[in-house]
């Protein structure tokens, strides 16, 4: 039913108002004027984590322990596509969080 009492009977038409319901509660920000996080590291520069290993076994450990009952993230890969080819991908994995630790960014996406 859309706001004028009207009811459907058409799938495409419901699924368009329900679309149109659900767009209309999220909010879209500027992110053009996104704060700037300060530095809080106040020791020496030797000090600092400058390195991190990622091991084959902690990654290895990490997705064999995920919860089955959770629901897939924003990229929409769930809990059983990263568990059942583990032997596969656990190697890959490791590679792609060490070369984002060792270039200090993280992908938008």
């Amino acid at each position: 039913m859309d706001d004028n009492e009207v009811l459907f009977s058409d799938d495409q038409e419901m699924g368009q108002t329900l679309n149109t319901f659900t767009v209309s509660v999220f909010t879209t920000e500027c992110q053009d004027d996104l704060p700037r996080s300060e530095t809080i590291f106040h020791g020496n520069e030797e000090d600092k984590l400058s390195s991190y290993h990622i091991s084959l076994c902690m990654v290895k450990a990490k997705l064999l322990n995920l919860k089955m009952n959770k629901a897939p993230g924003v990229d929409l890969v769930g809990t059983r596509m990263l568990m059942e080819p583990v032997e596969e991908i656990w190697y890959t994995v490791a590679e792609l969080f060490s070369k984002l630790l060792l270039s200090g960014e993280v992908p938008a996406d």
